[in-house]
């Protein structure tokens, strides 16, 4: 009973959903007749015009056939979109293609939602078209994988069948040890021998060929592993030489037979040594051995080429130095290794095997050849090199032959530079490269202090400056040797007189005692005058720009480095500053404005190390550094600025505002110190915060915030910042104001202390009477749109002093946590009426409406004040003289009041 139940439920659902289906289906159906209809009037409209233009065109929607060569590609309907319009006799396409400039007639009128399926189908093939070499590349994988699936498979499936037959043979135990050696040997002859007769006979090379060869690398270094891993017949020096063989042939074959085979010779060829191992550990042999391989790969290069076998070579050849850092039989010969295989990468392919061809920087020459191909790789690889011989001294460490293990890299980098500038980058970070993993094998990270560096022991330090001297002359001698050749010569003239001053601070800092601080600091003074009389001396003589500004540039960082040696750190800032002048100078007596940037550096270093001083540095009492060091510095910039302001030549002027900037950034820096040192008795960066302090950075920020935007108005450049620097300051101003009346309104002992007992004549005039009359200044000369609200401040500041002067009178202090007196009271009263009052008529008689509304706020806050606190406790006629004196008051304002605004209105008119 149930099921019949259920039954019938399912049956009404399923009437019930038909019917709403049979609805909507016969809506759309008669829709779609509609449109029908119209696109076939439209389309019989506009017969006649289609029929001039081409006969090709459709005459009736239900009478036109296409040929079969006219009819669409799927791609060309996708394209063109035309629509198909089934008829009830014939079911065929409706339109050709259009021209790209008119659609057709049922395009145009189709509906939107057609419409809009079209211009989809369109937009993506579009998109498709787009990409023409995506769709190149996958139209090639796919050719040649047609082409050559059957090829691949079969070189597999010999490969698989030397395995099969090997293991057949093995299971029923027709085959010992030896003769399944033999076999694999021969099958693998077999396979090269008859991979070379088909190409022979044929007269070309054929992918098939080269499977076949394949398969015969993969079968002779089975058989030789298997011989001496599994049965033990062989010495693995013999199994060595004989895969070493095997990948040699690989290789050579790779020349008729395509990169393929090349990477089945240089895996196998690389991996020979960890295959064979006999647990020696003779990793210097395997380098050596590696280096060998690494000269046949690349002589397999000059005839194929293949960008991946380059990386390869370089991932092998790098990975047995990288087993290398395991152990120490290779210490001292890693320097080495590298530096025969980056003259390997420099000198194989392209033959030039002296370093000395010169570089085709036109790419004429280049063409399809091997060594213009694997000239963008050149750089990198050496630059991985270098970073490995950084890793190798890291790894290493001081050996007593420093100087013989990490030089041969940089002599073939420098020769190899000399006719090539796309290498001289590789010096550069060679140097600055080694000299870092020198520090970074010193750096200690375990002592009591987070990180520091140990200098060398006594005894290795004579050596390492040795190695230092050699190093900066190596340097030094190849730059300006190829200085001369006229390739690249601002690197050159760079490396030239930085890489000894690189090595000084190096010695200095790993072996600086060695010798005393005062030849290291006469060593870099001498280095640095020899350098400005020749960058001098090259000025005027026309010498290469690049010199020029190097010597210079080296001269300051010479001068730099000896008193920072010398001097302590008050006096070096100066010293630092001094610069700054002397650059100015330079750039103006000898027109080097590329020295710009440099000036630049050093004001900012200055501006750093002044602004972060408090948390940086700490100086001793017993000297006025603040005045010498901050303000000697704001004077050095200041003289800067003027020097290259008076230049004739006016393309300094940017670089003269710059300093100027500078030049005031330091002044306020200078007023700030200058004015702790003489609160706190010569601490200038004394964690205290006192009143004056409060009240003096008031005064000090305010005005140099209103210096700073009237410097703005007038400055063509940089008037974004000194806006952006006098809005900080101006609210510095204000926050030390806001911290005055934090803590006086909390009673704080610190601000009312600061006050003490003096009437009149005390801190209130400067700390408040001053705020007023910054406020007000502001209010006249600052921001347009900040002046009302620098006014309201001023007239609040004006009523909290005065305020705050009858409670001193009264209680000799500004506490406000004691009771006032009524005397006190009344006193408030008054002087706030007269402050009314004064406000009330001079804005009456100056029209000021702000004024004329604060006096009367100020009015009634008095009238509150005297009904709920002053006439709160007074009965009798005591009451009423205080009304009537109040009320006699206010008629007396009133008067006043409409007298003045009277007259002013009358002076108006």
């Amino acid at each position: 009973m149930d099921n019949f139940v259920l039954l019938g439920v399912l049956l009404i659902i399923t009437v019930i959903v038909g019917a709403f289906m049979g609805i909507f289906a016969f809506a759309e159906v008669r829709s779609l007749r509609v449109e029908v209809r119209r696109l076939r009037a439209m389309m019989e409209g506009g017969q006649g015009s289609e029929r001039k233009d081409s006969y090709a065109a459709p005459a009736s929607v239900s009478t036109v056939v296409q040929k079969p060569d006219e009819i669409e590609s799927p791609e060309e309907a996708g394209k063109t979109a035309a629509p198909h319009i089934a008829s009830h006799s014939t079911t065929h396409s409706s339109a050709q293609n259009v021209p790209s400039g008119k659609p057709s007639v049922a395009a145009r009128y189709a509906s939107r939602q057609v419409q809009q399926s079209r211009a989809a189908a369109a937009q993506s093939v579009r998109g498709r078209a787009a990409s023409p070499q995506a769709v190149a590349t996958r139209a090639l994988f796919w050719t040649r994988l047609q082409e050559n699936w059957m090829v691949w498979l079969g070189g597999a499936c010999v490969a698989l069948a030397g395995v099969f037959l090997a293991r057949y043979g093995i299971e029923q135990g027709l085959l010992g040890p030896k003769v399944r050696v033999a076999m694999g040997l021969v099958t693998a002859v077999a396979l090269y021998v008859a991979s070379e007769v088909l190409r022979r006979k044929t007269g070309s090379s054929h992918p098939t060929f080269a499977a076949l060869a394949g398969g015969g690398a993969i079968t002779a270094f089975a058989a030789v592993l298997s011989a001496v891993h599994l049965y033990h017949l062989m010495a693995p020096g013999l199994a060595f030489g004989l895969l070493a063989v095997v990948a040699m042939i690989t290789m050579w074959l790779a020349r008729l037979h395509g990169p393929v085979l090349a990477a089945i010779g240089m895996l196998g060829a690389y991996s020979v040594p960890a295959m064979v191992s006999t647990g020696s550990g003779n990793v210097l042999g395997a380098m050596i051995y590696a280096l060998i391989i690494s000269v046949s790969v690349l002589f397999l290069l000059r005839h194929v080429y293949r960008a991946w076998l380059w990386l390869g070579l370089l991932a092998g050849a790098l990975a047995w130095w990288l087993i290398s850092l395991v152990g120490h039989q290779a210490d001292d010969w890693r320097g080495v290794y590298l530096a025969v295989l980056a003259y390997l990468l420099l000198a194989v392919v392209p033959g030039n095997w002296s370093l000395t061809k010169p570089e085709d920087i036109s790419g004429e020459g280049r063409g399809n050849s091997p060594a213009g191909k694997i000239a963008p790789l050149i750089v990198p690889s050496l630059l991985v090199l270098v970073a490995a011989q950084c890793l190798s001294i890291l790894r290493e460490g001081f050996q007593p032959a420093v100087i013989w293990a990490w030089s041969p890299l940089a002599i073939v980098v420098l020769v190899a530079a000399r006719q090539r500038a796309s290498l001289a980058l590789v010096p550069w970070t060679l140097v600055v490269g080694q000299l870092v993993a020198w520090l970074a094998v010193r750096l200690d990270h375990w002592g009591e202090q987070n990180v520091r560096l140990i200098p060398l022991p006594a005894e290795q330090q004579g050596s390492f400056l040795l190695y230092l001297l050699v190093t900066a002359a190596l340097f030094a001698g190849f730059a300006l040797f190829n200085y001369r050749r006229g390739l690249a010569r601002y690197w050159w003239a760079s490396l030239a007189v930085m890489a000894p001053l690189l090595t000084l601070l190096t010695g200095y800092v790993l072996a600086g005692d060695y010798l005393p601080v005062y030849w290291w600091c006469l060593y870099a003074a001498v280095f640095g005058a020899v350098c400005m009389y020749l960058g001098s001396r090259g000025a005027l003589h026309q010498w290469h720009k690049g010199m020029v500004v190097w010597l210079f540039i080296a001269a300051h960082f010479a001068y730099s480095l000896a008193v920072c040696l010398w001097l302590e750190q008050a006096s070096l800032t100066l010293a630092l500053a001094l610069q700054a002048v002397s650059l100015a100078w330079i750039v103006r007596r000898f027109e080097v404005p590329a020295l710009g940037w440099l000036l630049k550096a050093v004001l900012l270093l200055v501006v750093v190390r002044l602004t972060l001083n408090p948390w940086l540095l700490t100086y001793s009492d017993d000297s006025h550094w603040s005045l010498w060091t901050y303000g000697g510095s704001a004077l050095c910039a200041w003289v800067a600025a003027r020097i290259l302001s008076r230049a004739v030549n006016h393309s300094y002027q940017p670089l003269a505002v710059w300093a100027e900037a500078v030049a005031l950034h330091l002044l306020v820096l200078a007023l700030w110190a200058e004015c702790r040192y003489w609160l706190y008795g010569g601490n200038a960066f004394a964690a205290e915060f006192s009143f004056t302090e409060a009240v003096i950075n008031m005064w000090l920020f305010t005005m140099l915030g209103l210096v700073y935007y009237r410097k703005s108005r007038v400055s063509d450049s940089f008037s974004r910042w000194y806006d952006g620097y006098s809005r900080l300051l101006v609210v510095a101003g204000l926050g030390n104001y806001l911290a005055i009346l934090f803590a006086t309104a909390t009673s704080a002992p610190w601000a009312w202390h600061a006050i003490g007992e003096r009437p009149v004549f005390n801190m209130l005039v400067p700390a408040f009477a001053g705020a007023a009359l910054l406020a007000a200044v502001v209010s006249r000369f600052y921001l347009p749109g900040v002046r009302r609200l620098a006014a309201l401040i001023a007239a609040v500041a004006a009523f909290v002093w005065v305020s705050l002067e009858v409670r001193h009178l009264w209680q000799g202090s500004i506490r406000l946590d004691t009771p006032a007196e009524t005397g006190e009271l009344y006193t408030y009263s008054a002087v706030w009426l007269a402050l009314a009052v004064a406000g009330i008529l001079l804005g009456s008689w100056r029209g000021w409406r702000s004024c004329y509304q604060g006096g009367m706020a100020v009015l009634a806050l008095v009238i509150v004040k005297l009904f709920l606190v002053d006439m709160s406790g007074l009965e009798g006629l005591l009451r009423v003289a205080s009304f009537m004196g109040m009320g006699l008051a206010l008629l007396g304002i009133a008067y006043l009041h409409q007298k003045l605004g009277g007259k002013s209105a009358g002076q108006g008119q």
